[in-house]
């Protein structure tokens, strides 16, 4: 059965049927259950990305973390952007939770205690649950972790310090059972592994490549990461290549649509009403003529063939150019997970500041500008378009008052269209007050400080008493200085 047969096999157990059903799969991960792990797997990863890219995650945090612009009455409404709906944050939850995270587990549990083992089948799905938890501990702060999925009624909260540091060791046991071998060779998760079809050496650059994630993210609070990240970047096998790119497969078949697009279609007979150009990225774009300004954005009506763009929450109109519907709202557009231009970034980061390496701003400057042009050339740019921008049109680090800025400047407008990846990239990228790109607080929004997080599931907080309390969205966590 080929890749697309399979994802709508599942996508349509996911898409199409109630929550209940969803937990029906394994509601009580401490039970056996007789489906195959590989199964458990392609479910998980299917909720994980649907929930990714829908309207619980998608939408709250392009408009929260100032990617795109709601237009205000003319687009998606002119509400407080910062009041993010509680069936929003349970759901999400629920995925981290429940729908990806106890069938991940579960997926685990089985791969471990069958006989003869499945190494290679584990390590893949701890590899995902490393992905989970990290997504859950940047949006919610301390989260329940070592106690979780067990028999304790009311689990703790973990501090996130301790849940980042478990989450490296996770991914440690996950090489340790990848770089297994035997005989007669392991089996892997391949048809249901939508994103390399269980070859093993892309896992494997995965994984290094997530612990060099979670250490950028950790080394301004603890500095020690720095002698991880210069082992990671040095000699860490890390991803390498376009192809080595983390990518869940939506298809422009009805009801299979990637979930952003699926919202224009039943909502707005599949016109972008909703999401317009944000100016703090329409003006980093433009500064430089890049050339994702029109794979990005679609010119509004009368506006001459101009991109104009609008603060996050200001009232728009006709003229405002939208985020383009045959790009990054298309129906088969993928959910995007990892990249190559990501790994480029992060080791042109650790040589601009030198983290764990030498400070070497010449060698910072060719894995930034390689991280521009593998970031235009994922959005169709040709090879020597996408080379001839940068030699001419990006200044060098070398010659950059402040180096860094400049490639978390780059990161942030990569990640434009992966809005959990961009409202964790800004929020570590400075100190408070210091974020880049400078972001204004939004039209309706309370006089408060700037949103940096989710707030826990109202479910969760009836039911667990440990659950922290009074935890306000403008909070700092543990990783944001």
């Amino acid at each position: 059965m080929d890749m697309k047969k399979i994802f709508l096999l599942i996508i349509s157990v996911v898409l199409l049927t109630s929550c209940n059903d969803w937990l029906g799969i394994n509601s009580d991960p401490n039970k056996a259950t007789n489906v195959a792990p590989d199964v458990l797997f392609g479910y998980a990863i299917t909720s994980w990305s649907a929930g990714r890219t829908g309207g619980d995650q998608y939408i709250p945090l392009v408009f929260a973390g100032q990617t795109m612009s709601t237009a205000g009455a003319y687009g998606w409404g002119n509400d407080d952007v910062y009041t993010i709906s509680p069936y929003s944050t349970g759901n999400t939850w629920k995925l981290y939770y429940a729908t990806a995270g106890t069938n991940i587990l579960s997926a685990i549990k089985l791969a471990e205690s069958s006989t003869p083992k499945q190494p290679w089948i584990a390590a893949q799905c701890k590899i995902v649950r490393a992905m989970l938890m990290y997504e859950a501990t940047t949006l919610y702060g301390d989260v329940p972790y070592s106690e979780a999925w067990s028999d304790v009624s009311y689990p703790k909260f973990d501090n996130q310090k301790d849940i980042l540091n478990n989450l490296l060791l996770l991914l440690d046991e996950a090489i340790a059972e990848a770089q297994e071998t035997s005989p007669d060779g392991y089996k892997t998760i391949s048809t249901y592994d939508l994103y390399y079809g269980g070859d093993m050496s892309k896992w494997i650059k995965l994984e290094n490549s997530m612990k060099l994630k979670i250490a950028m993210l950790m080394v301004d609070a603890d500095p020690t990461k720095a002698s991880l990240i210069g082992d990671l970047v040095t000699n860490g096998n890390l991803i390498s290549s376009s192809s080595d790119n983390m990518l869940f497969p939506f298809f422009n078949i009805a009801g299979k649509e990637n979930p952003k697009y699926g919202i224009l279609k039943k909502y707005a007979n599949s016109q972008n009403l909703f999401f317009f150009a944000n100016k703090t990225v329409v003006d980093i774009l433009q500064t430089t003529e890049d050339p994702r300004l029109s794979i990005y954005f679609t010119p509004g009506d009368d506006a001459n063939g101009k991109i104009i763009s609008i603060p996050t929450n200001d009232e728009g109109d006709a003229t405002i150019a939208t985020v383009n519907l045959s790009t990054i709202l298309k129906p088969d557009a993928p959910d995007i997970l990892f990249t190559l231009q990501e790994i480029l970034f992060y080791k042109a980061e650790a040589y601009a500041r030198g983290l764990g390496v030498a400070k070497d701003l010449v060698k910072a400057d060719g894995y930034y500008k390689d991280g521009i042009k593998a970031a235009l050339k994922y959005y169709g740019v040709a090879d020597d378009v996408a080379t001839n921008y940068v030699n001419t049109k990006i200044q060098s680090l070398t010659a950059s008052a402040d180096p860094t800025v400049d490639i978390h400047t780059q990161q942030w407008v990569d990640l434009m269209d992966r809005p959990i990846e961009a409202f964790t990239q800004w929020r570590r990228s400075g100190i408070d007050g210091s974020e880049v790109p400078a972001l204004a607080l939004p039209a309706n929004a309370p006089a408060n400080p700037l949103f940096r997080r989710y707030l826990y599931s109202d479910d969760e907080a009836s039911a667990n008493p440990n659950t922290p309390q009074d935890v306000h969205y403008y909070d700092k966590m543990w990783f944001d200085k």
